[in-house]
């Protein structure tokens, strides 16, 4: 049972990078599709749509960065690393691997310096959307948390 458990997890957090992933690729494609369209394979429909072949290397962008979430954020692999070191790891890690897929999926040419800004900026901008919300979701479960406890210390009285 613990194992469908973690598995339901691993595959909801693909899922949600991928919906964020994609959410973010369409708001560009939209906003710029037509002008990256002989820059990059992702936007080869320009802003009329992402390819299907995309939407697939995307997913397994995905599985891989869900990947990298395990190895650095659970005590399985990694037991010794403070929570900072876990995470310039991960950024270190993804961004890598972003890199390479690029390369291998024609994402951007990546021996153009302005398509990488361009992708560090669009990292940035996710990363800081994503960080501003897993704090936010933690305040809430903190929140929860010291109101139930509230709850069972007034109804141990």
């Amino acid at each position: 049972m613990e194992d469908k458990k973690h598995f339901l997890l691993y595959v909801e957090q693909v899922f949600m990078i991928l919906g964020a992933s994609l959410l973010a690729l369409t708001l560009i494609s939209a906003l710029l599709g037509d002008e990256a369209r002989g820059y990059s394979t992702m936007f080869a429909l320009g802003s009329e749509g992402i390819p299907l072949y995309t939407v697939g290397e995307y997913l397994l962008s995905s599985v891989c960065v869900t990947a990298l979430r395990f190895v650095y954020f659970t005590d399985t692999i990694i037991k010794s690393w403070s929570m900072t070191g876990r995470t310039v790891g991960m950024l270190v890690s993804v961004i890598g691997l972003s890199g390479g897929l690029a390369w291998l999926f024609g994402w951007f040419p990546v021996d153009d310096p302005k398509c990488w800004l361009a992708f560090l900026v669009s990292f940035g901008v996710c990363f800081l959307i994503s960080a501003a919300l897993s704090v936010r979701r933690e305040k809430a479960e903190n929140r929860q948390l010291e109101e139930a406890l509230r709850h069972m210390k007034e109804s141990e009285k």
